[in-house]
């Protein structure tokens, strides 16, 4: 499994010493300097803010294991930021991720003044770093385990010497740390051993103080890569719509001018001299004016039907509009009598009509008729 990467930024307990930088790769530290910001911070991986131990401490609180983890964790944060005599309103805390087969009930919380974190960011942000982790050193040593008496675990780490116990951590080269100390089991971790610990932190923090009003800012990805990518995609999408669009024209434009090849094909037999599909229909439109227009056609032939509706004996036989711009027809009937009721219908709707009867071979009666406005 890969290592984790990134780069570790270790504060200094004397507000005049300078930083530690350390570059992790594959989950070892690699290049180490001590002073201004070297270059390369920005070589990828998260950027972790060691704190001293006197800034961020730990404490420890008891609470019925039966309690809800999510539930547990916010009354453990909320009875840490009581213990101190400090207002709980200046200070911030964050808990530490339970250990497995750690003692149930038990969490840990590490708390810091809130203008000393916000004066660390500050720091960070002057330097151009925006750290994605800030850890209290002392997070990283283990636990002492349970005994009759307080036991301690010691770590140094680059000129930074710590000390965890079950209630809390600090600086072991501290005057009030030093009397704690003295006479009870210390168990020293070595260098190696807690440098992993802090390289690991970078992949899975035990504690990160980034949370609540610190969390860190998600970025917006806005950046000139990113607006390049954007803009190029942007460029495509409109191409492809215009390609689209200029296909669609194309497809419509061969489409219309077939309709009109067909529409002068139609109209050749009547206009003869048409070009196009605009003179084509300009003469048809003509010739039908001539011969009385669309409605010789449509209201004879509506007052026809109207007529022969109730007389379901009469049947239309054929159905025609002459050059002369009537309406042609050809009814046939068993009776006569029928037929005439047509006809009388068709006067009486207000049209005039011609009728010249026969019979044909069948004994039907044939009536040939003509129906104007």
């Amino acid at each position: 499994m890969k290592g984790a990467e990134g780069l570790i930024v270790l504060l200094s307990p004397d507000n005049a010493g300078d930083p530690r930088w350390w570059r992790v790769a594959e989950g070892r530290i690699g290049s180490r300097t001590q002073g201004a910001v070297p270059a390369g911070t920005d070589g990828g991986g998260p950027v972790m803010l060691v704190l001293p131990p006197d800034v961020a401490v730990l404490r420890r609180v008891e609470l019925d294991p039966a309690m809800p983890p999510a539930q547990a964790r916010a009354v453990a944060i909320r009875k840490a930021l009581e213990a101190g005599i400090t207002d709980p309103a200046e200070m911030h805390a964050a808990a530490l991720e339970p250990v497995e087969g750690g003692a149930p009930g038990v969490w840990h919380i590490a708390v810091i003044a809130r203008a000393d974190l916000a004066h660390c960011l500050g720091w960070a942000g002057d330097r151009g770093l925006d750290p994605d982790i800030v850890l209290p050193l002392g997070a990283i040593l283990p636990e002492p385990e349970e005994g009759p008496e307080e036991g301690y675990v010691r770590a140094d780490l680059a000129g930074i010497a710590v000390a965890r116990g079950r209630k809390g951590a600090g600086h072991a080269d501290a005057p009030w740390m030093r009397a704690l100390l003295s006479g009870v089991p210390v168990e020293t971790l070595p260098p190696e051993e807690a440098e992993a610990a802090l390289a690991a932190a970078l992949a899975r923090p035990p504690v990160n103080l980034r949370s609540g009003p610190f969390a860190r800012r998600r970025r917006s990805g806005a950046d000139a890569a990113w607006l390049r990518r954007m803009a190029l995609l942007a460029g495509l999408l409109l191409l492809v719509s215009l390609s689209i669009t200029v296909a669609l024209i194309a497809r419509h434009a061969w489409s219309v001018s077939r309709l009109d090849a067909r529409t002068v094909a139609l109209a050749r037999p009547f206009a003869p001299a048409a070009g196009d599909a605009a003179s084509a229909a300009a003469e048809i439109d003509r010739l039908v004016a001539e011969r009385g227009g669309v409605h010789a056609f449509i209201g004879p032939l509506a007052g026809l039907m109207q007529a022969m509706r109730p007389v379901p004996g009469v049947s239309l036989a054929t159905l025609s509009l002459s050059e002369d711009g009537l309406l042609h027809a050809t009814l046939a009937s068993a009776r006569a009598e029928d037929i005439n009721r047509v006809l009388l219908a068709v006067q009486g709707a207000g049209f005039r009509i011609t009728a010249t009867s026969s019979t044909d071979p069948g004994g039907r009666v044939i009536a040939e008729i003509t129906v104007q406005p």
